[in-house]
């Protein structure tokens, strides 16, 4: 039997003036088979908010979820046709029409844990700006695909619902994968988010220990307040938000 168990918590914040329905971020997990996966649907693209919702809860709930570029290529393609067939039939004015035939698109990153006894490792994979962090001992020990607030810009690789140009987005495809031990917390988050820890964590700023601490008791309400404040001192940019922290807690 493992000597360890998962603790996870999860956040999603939309942006200010947005209700719940508006959020193009999304997050999807199961703890039980150790998979969680965040997705940020991009504003401009058409049905970015399903999309960013069909990415994270298909890879989590896959027979195989891909966490290469060989197998996430065929998965990609199976996930874009089903929501190209959502969309026929239905009646759009030509703007929305235009949008449709470029397809959606959405920045991805997702985490798979394996292990037995105190042995444990994890793979992940991540197309575009949404962060994976591992943290150890209060020190953060891994970031990708982007580990700096100024690597963040305005035109990131997205996972696209369209055929043609899925090839070149997978060639950006990151894959990672490492070691855990128990104790050791994951954050999952999208680029605003991402953006704002790594500057924050490097400034030594309380807010970033105050935000771990706030998510891992789920104090949501005390969470937003903090996303607000930094948002109002616009220190963290008002976009959608949203993250899944995981904890490797130690059996007693």
């Amino acid at each position: 039997m493992a000597s360890w168990r998962v603790q996870t918590r999860h956040f999603v914040l939309p942006k200010e003036g947005s209700g719940p329905e508006e959020c193009e971020d999304a997050v999807a997990f199961d703890a039980g088979a150790l998979r969680f996966a965040v997705a940020d649907g991009a504003t401009e693209a058409f049905d970015a908010r399903r999309w960013a919702a069909r990415l994270a809860a298909e890879w989590v709930g896959a027979v195989r979820a891909p966490l290469s570029a060989a197998e996430f290529g065929p998965w990609l393609k199976e996930q874009g046709e089903w929501l190209r067939a959502s969309w026929e039939g239905r009646k759009l004015p030509w703007y929305a029409e235009e949008k449709r035939r470029a397809g959606s698109y959405a920045a991805f990153v997702a985490l798979r844990l394996e292990g037995e006894g105190r042995r444990m490792k994890w793979r992940a994979v991540a197309l575009g700006d949404s962060c994976l962090v591992q943290r150890r001992g209060g020190e953060l020990i891994t970031a990708f695909p982007l580990s700096r607030p100024e690597e963040f810009g305005s035109a990131p690789p997205l996972a696209p619902s369209s055929d043609g140009v899925r090839e070149a987005a997978l060639a950006k495809l990151v894959e990672r994968e490492g070691g855990a031990e128990p104790g050791d917390t994951f954050l999952l988050m999208t680029d605003a988010l991402s953006a704002w820890y790594f500057d924050a964590s490097a400034r030594r700023d309380p807010a970033a220990e105050r935000f771990d601490s706030l998510l891992a008791a789920s104090e949501n309400g005390s969470l937003a307040d903090l996303v607000r404040r930094e948002r109002a001192a616009a220190r963290l940019k008002d976009d959608d938000v949203a993250v899944v922290r995981i904890q490797l807690v130690s059996r007693q």
